[in-house]
C-alpha cells in the first residue's frame, strides 16, 4: 500500500507535471527548454487548469462538488498531458529530421538533463565546491521543513479546509474550525490550492495534513530555487561562475530571513504549502524571470550575448507562460492576483517608454486579463 501511495504521488506530482509543461514550452526558443523551465511550466498549467474546473464546481455544483471536480480535472489533466507528450514527439521527430537550431528540441544536447550539470562542466574547482554547498543547504532545508514542521492559526483554515473536502466531497461549505456546515465561503472559494492539495490526497490516498506537513515542502522547496535558477542564469549570463554565487547567496537568505513573522522567507520554510508562500515565493518571482525574459534586448557582449540576439522576438512562449503566471496567483490568493498586475503594469510601462512601444502596454494588458475576470468576479460573488 506504502508503493502504491509512493508510485501515485510521483505520478500526479512529477510525471503529471511535466508532461502539461511540454505544452507551453514549444512556443520557447530552443535556447529556453531544459527540464526545470518545462517542470515550472507543467505548474503554471496544472494549478490554473485546476482553477478552471474547481470554481464552476463550487458555483454550481450542490452537492458532492469535490467528487464532480475529481472526476473532470483527472480527465482534463490526463488529455493535457497526454497532449503534451504527443505534441513534443511529433516536435521531435519533425526536428531530427532537419539541422538542429535555435527553435529545435535537439537543438542542445543537454536539454533533457537539468542545467546544473551542464553549468559544472569545464567549471573550476571553486564553482564546484559551490554548487556542492548550495546543494547542501537546500538538503539541509528539506531536511529540517520536515523534522521540524511548523504549525500555525492559518493551518486551522488552509489545512483542515483540504481535509474537510477530502473527506466531505464538498467544497467550502463546512467550517474549517467547527465543523458545521454554513454558506459558500466566497471569501476563499476562489483561491483553490487547498483544493487541489486535496485533490493529490485523494489520489494517492495519503491524509491531507500529511500531505501538507510533511511531503509538499520536497516539492515546492526545489521548485521554487528552479525559478531562482532561470533568473541567476540571465543575470549572470557573462560569466557563469557567478552562478553558483548567487544560488548560494539565496538559500541563505531563505534560511536567515525569518527577522519578521511576515516575511516570505519565514513563509518559505514554515508555512510552504500555504496559498500566501507559493504566492509570495513561487508566483513573484516566476514574474520577475519572465519578464525579464520578455524584455531580454539581446544587446549582451560574447556568446550570451549572441545567444540573448539569436532569440529575439521569440516570445510568444514568454507571454503565455506569464499569463498562466498571473492566473496560479488566483489559485494561491486574491491578494496577488491584484499586485502581479500592479507588478507587470510597472515594468511594462517602463519598457513601453524605453523602447518606444506601445504593442508591449497591449500584450502586458492580455496578459493580466485573467486577473481582471479574476476581480470581476470575486466582487461579483461578494455583492
Amino acid at each position: 500500500m506504502v508503493i502504491v501511495k509512493g508510485i501515485s504521488l510521483v505520478f500526479w506530482l512529477l510525471v503529471i507535471p511535466f508532461c502539461m509543461g511540454l505544452l507551453p514550452v514549444r512556443w520557447l526558443s530552443g535556447n529556453r527548454r531544459n527540464a526545470a523551465v518545462v517542470f515550472v511550466a507543467g505548474y503554471l498549467v496544472m494549478l490554473p487548469l485546476c482553477w478552471l474546473v474547481t470554481v464552476p464546481c463550487i458555483l454550481f455544483v450542490k452537492y458532492y462538488s469535490f467528487r464532480t471536480m475529481v472526476v473532470w480535472f483527472t480527465v482534463l489533466a490526463l488529455i493535457t498531458a497526454a497532449a503534451g507528450v504527443l505534441l513534443f514527439l511529433w516536435d521531435w521527430k519533425k526536428d531530427s529530421g532537419r539541422r538542429s537550431g535555435a527553435a529545435s528540441w535537439t537543438g542542445r544536447k543537454e536539454w533533457a538533463g537539468l542545467k546544473p550539470a551542464a553549468d559544472v562542466k569545464g567549471m573550476s574547482v571553486e564553482g564546484k565546491i559551490e554548487w556542492l554547498l548550495f546543494f547542501g543547504l537546500v538538503v539541509w532545508q528539506l531536511y529540517k521543513a520536515f523534522t521540524l514542521a511548523s504549525f500555525d492559526g492559518d493551518d486551522a483554515e488552509y489545512v483542515a479546509q483540504s481535509l474537510v473536502t477530502q473527506q466531505s466531497e464538498t467544497m467550502y461549505l463546512i467550517k474549517p474550525y467547527t465543523g458545521g456546515t454554513t454558506s459558500l465561503d466566497i471569501r476563499h472559494s476562489l483561491a483553490v490550492l487547498p483544493v487541489w492539495t486535496a485533490y493529490i490526497a485523494k489520489m494517492s490516498g495519503i491524509h491531507a495534513t500529511i500531505l501538507a506537513h510533511s511531503i509538499l515542502p520536497f516539492l515546492l522547496i526545489p521548485l521554487t530555487y528552479m525559478v531562482y535558477y532561470e533568473i541567476g542564469k540571465y543575470l549572470t549570463a557573462k560569466n557563469r561562475e557567478y552562478l553558483p554565487v548567487f544560488m548560494v547567496i539565496m538559500a541563505l537568505l531563505q534560511m536567515f530571513g525569518n527577522v519578521s513573522i511576515y516575511t516570505n522567507e519565514t513563509f518559505f520554510l514554515t508555512r510552504t504549502w500555504q496559498g500566501k508562500s507559493v504566492a509570495a515565493n513561487f508566483v513573484v518571482p516566476a514574474t520577475v524571470w519572465l519578464l525579464l525574459w520578455i524584455f531580454d534586448t539581446g544587446d549582451g557582449q560574447g556568446a550570451a550575448g549572441r545567444e540573448r540576439q539569436a532569440e529575439k522576438g521569440s516570445r510568444a512562449g514568454m507571454w503565455l507562460l506569464l499569463c498562466l503566471t498571473n492566473m496560479t496567483a488566483g489559485v494561491c490568493t486574491s491578494m496577488v492576483a491584484f499586485l502581479n498586475v500592479v507588478l507587470i503594469a510597472a515594468v511594462a510601462f517602463w519598457m513601453a517608454l524605453t523602447e518606444r512601444k506601445f504593442s508591449i502596454l497591449v500584450k502586458a494588458g492580455f496578459a493580466c486579463v485573467p486577473n481582471l475576470v479574476y476581480m470581476v468576479l470575486y466582487l461579483f460573488l461578494h455583492v
